[in-house]
């Protein structure tokens, strides 16, 4: 039996990509703007979204201290994230923590 076979195959849902806005307490705070690329993947019953934002190494930093964070998509969706450290960089890998978005043309 190889791995494929044992795991399921990796399928790639789509991308999601464009400019937001990161937001905290529960989307009563808006730490600033940001661009995103959000991937996703399915692997037989496991799902996985993840992806990187680029923006002002300050508005990465408050949005790395706030915690648990979310993006206003382009498209009006809200998806909470876990940033990654920036370490005063203008660009932040992210993990789709909460609902996962919709993308064009996949469930």
């Amino acid at each position: 039996m190889n791995w494929q076979s044992r795991t399921g195959a990796l399928k790639h849902l789509g991308a999601l990509h464009g400019k937001g806005s990161i937001f905290a307490d529960g989307g009563a705070k808006n730490i600033g703007s940001v661009t995103y690329q959000i991937d996703g993947y399915n692997r037989g019953s496991q799902r996985s979204d993840n992806g990187e934002l680029v923006g002002a190494a300050k508005t990465l930093m408050r949005a790395f201290r706030a915690g648990q964070v979310c993006i206003a998509l382009a498209d009006g969706q809200f998806v909470d994230i876990v940033l990654s450290d920036p370490r005063g960089s203008s660009t932040a890998e992210i993990t789709v923590s909460g609902r996962f978005p919709r993308y064009n043309g996949a469930a």
